[in-house]
């Protein structure tokens, strides 16, 4: 993205190229039915960052392939459901690494002092953070599922 903005401030050359093979990789996410601009986000934002954008679309787009089958006005707020979860996913990975600089601007910050009771465990801290992402992913699946359920009886 760097290079490409000062290409176009500097008016320097510009590897059309780049912009022709974009353009191919999108036209073929679209034939398989991928949305390109998750796999744009993957392109160029860090794992960390990403991982709660794609997970939020992917399970949006569950949401509203269940919420075809519901019609009416229960897949209305299935769809609705959806939505909100895969905003609230990408909004909150997009705030936590806005903190995570912010946090590094400071001259007093040091990682060593922001630390969890498993910080120096690798296995067990990566462990409990995958249970707790995938409850989360759980408990808004199923909050949806039943939210869908009360509108219609």
């Amino acid at each position: 993205m760097q290079a490409l903005v000062e290409s176009f401030m500097n008016r320097a050359p510009i590897a059309y190229w780049l912009f022709a093979i974009g353009a191919v990789i999108t036209i073929i996410m679209e034939v398989l039915g991928v949305p390109p601009l998750i796999f744009a986000l993957g392109m160029y934002l860090p794992l960390e960052l990403n991982t709660p954008a794609l997970v939020g679309g992917w399970i949006s787009h569950m949401i509203n392939k269940r919420s075809e089958s519901a019609g009416g006005s229960a897949g209305r707020t299935m769809r609705e459901r959806g939505v909100i979860i895969a905003s609230g996913l990408m909004a909150g990975g997009a705030l936590g690494g806005v903190f995570g600089a912010a946090l590094r601007l400071l001259p007093w910050y040091a990682e060593e002092r922001i630390k969890t009771p498993f910080y120096d465990n690798d296995v067990l801290a990566n462990s409990i953070s995958l249970i707790a992402f995938l409850g989360l992913c759980i408990y808004l699946w199923m909050d949806s599922m039943k939210k869908s359920t009360q509108t219609e009886g």
